[in-house]
């Protein structure tokens, strides 16, 4: 009876499964050493960049779950040579095991073995060396990527969103990269910056899963073509290399961090300013619920998740006294491991939210303080009206490079001296959808540059904070002044005698800009508050920032 042959292939990397011979070399070998013995290949397995290392391959799966059906389809799994199998002599010897449990045997084309305990023993040996060289190599890999990104270049994998590879310099045949801003990419990850710390000019800051619905309702893509989702925004958000600060080796194969030491820190293009990035990882530590409870972000306690002991930084924690009747804020290590823990003390709930509301409207908000904040204001809002003209000026570049492509395409297909198969319609497609990317990054920098910033004056910003201190001051259902005082304030350090407040001057210039007196935009600011030295919590501004 003809023997039913399950054929495995696989090479390490995706370079080598685009660019190397060794998946159609071995296919044509295993069809060759079948064809001679008059086994019948009934399905083959290819697996284009995939360690044997780890059994983490789908294809590898796939075939040993079909293979282990009852009856199995197969008698034979054929691969090229052991180490295509598993480098591994434990796992090899397991899976061997599991695969001749359902009468099925692994067959190398390359090494012949025989049958019986003796090869069954070469067989693990030749395993063992296998598992070796694999690890030599990987050690010298290693050291090499170590190396690589020492004198400042990109290891070959994907950059993140927002920056693409060029060829830096060649070093025999080997191309040397570095990272370089993809100027439509960036312009999509300034926006979700802009859009988390202080909103789209329509309204106040957005939230994660708001900033993808609107990425995905303006048919913005991720490079793949795919829809942006929250965990993708999250991710985004918390990247240092936007900052320019990107580490290479910070963990192992298994994703276990590795000490700061061994990091190897790589300098990246920036795309966005400290102040900004610092701002949206404040807000994500405070709000998401990643790392807080919907109760704390949604609840009506004013200042829950914002204020903090300022001895030991635990956030401080509602308390209450004679069954209720009176409410205080307290040191959440204190109110666990008592006064050992921390020496900080209770505040009345009320007494802490007057001083941080009255202090924000009275001092930060005052016409004085607006007044030294104005001109701060306007050259920040000129500054980044003038960086509009460079950064569209760059995206129809980029723009009429796709454009000329596309022209220089058609033109060879009208007189025939190319054919417009599948592949080059595919491509054409995505020249296509990429010129319609850049277009309406354009239109949105367009738009934004046609915010009348420079008409900022005093007297708009005179404004923007009396309506910020009527909400504030009038407004009396908690839950509503927490929403808007939860994106003004970032942080509250409570001591004895010493109350500092902490937000982003940045967002509250793109708000004032933004600001429409029909509808009230939510700043924050970039201010410090601290008492008087008494007894007394009473606030008094910190003019020294």
């Amino acid at each position: 009876m003809e023997k039913q042959v399950a054929l495995y292939v696989r090479v390490s990397t995706t370079r080598q499964a685009l660019n190397d011979i060794s998946i159609p070399d071995q296919v044509k070998q295993a069809k060759d050493y079948c064809r001679k013995r008059g086994w019948q290949i009934t399905n083959t397995y290819i697996e284009p960049g995939a360690s044997a290392r780890s059994d983490k391959r789908p294809q590898f799966q796939k075939m040993i779950r079909e293979a282990c059906r009852n009856p199995s389809p197969y008698d034979i799994v054929l691969v090229h040579c052991l180490s295509r199998f598993f480098r591994d002599p434990i796992d090899q010897g397991l899976y061997k095991r599991k695969l001749e449990e359902h009468g099925v045997l692994l067959k190398s084309i390359t090494q012949q073995f025989g049958d019986g305990p003796q090869a069954d023993l070469i067989q693990t040996v030749i395993a063992a060396c296998d598992a070796h060289k694999s690890a030599e190599t990987a050690k010298h890999v290693s050291r090499s990527m170590i190396e690589n990104a020492r004198q400042g270049f990109w290891n070959g994998s994907r950059p993140p969103f927002g920056y693409r590879t060029y060829i830096a310099e060649r070093r025999g045949k080997k191309d040397k990269k570095k990272l370089e801003i993809a100027p439509q990419e960036a312009e999509i990850v300034k926006m979700i910056f802009r859009h988390y710390v202080t909103g789209d000019g329509k309204n106040g800051p957005m939230g994660l899963r708001a900033i993808a619905y609107d990425l995905n309702e303006r048919g913005e893509t991720t490079r793949n073509g795919g829809k942006f989702l929250q965990q993708f925004i999250q991710r985004l958000l918390t990247n240092e290399i936007y900052v320019g600060r990107y580490h290479f080796n910070k963990k192992d194969k298994n994703g276990i961090a590795k000490p700061e030491d061994e990091w190897v820190f790589l300098k990246t293009p920036r795309i966005i300013g400290d102040e900004i990035f610092h701002a949206a990882n404040e807000r994500l530590r405070r709000n998401t619920a990643f790392s807080t409870p919907p109760r704390v972000i949604n609840g009506p306690t004013l200042l829950t998740g914002i204020a903090h002991c300022k001895s030991c930084g635990s956030p401080m924690r509602i308390a209450t006294g004679k069954g209720g009747k009176y409410r205080y804020y307290k040191c959440g290590l204190r109110a666990d491991a008592g006064r050992a823990a921390c020496s900080g003390n209770s505040v009345p709930m009320q007494k802490l939210n007057d001083i941080v509301i009255n202090t924000l409207c009275d001092t930060a908000l005052s016409s004085k303080r607006i007044e030294v904040i104005v001109p701060e204001l306007v050259d920040h809002a000129q500054r980044r009206s003038e960086s509009y003209d460079g950064r569209v000026e760059t995206l129809k570049n980029e723009q009429r490079g796709v454009k000329n492509q596309l022209k220089e395409l058609w033109q060879q297909i009208s007189v025939s001296e190319i054919t417009l198969d599948a592949t080059l319609q595919k491509f054409i497609k995505e020249l296509q959808a990429k010129n319609e990317d850049y277009s309406r990054a354009i239109r949105r920098l367009e738009q934004q540059q046609a915010f009348p910033v420079r008409n900022l004056t005093r007297d708009d910003c005179r404004e923007f904070a009396a309506a910020v201190r009527k909400l504030l001051k009038e407004n009396k259902d908690p839950k509503f002044t927490r929403v808007y005082l939860t994106h003004v304030i970032t942080r509250v350090d409570v001591g004895k005698s010493k109350v500092k407040m902490r937000g982003s001057k940045a967002a509250l210039a793109e708000q004032a800009i933004a600001f429409d007196s029909t509808k009230l935009l939510v700043p924050t600011f970039d201010l410090k508050w601290c008492p008087e030295e008494d007894s007394n919590l009473h606030a008094h501004t910190d003019t020294s920032t």
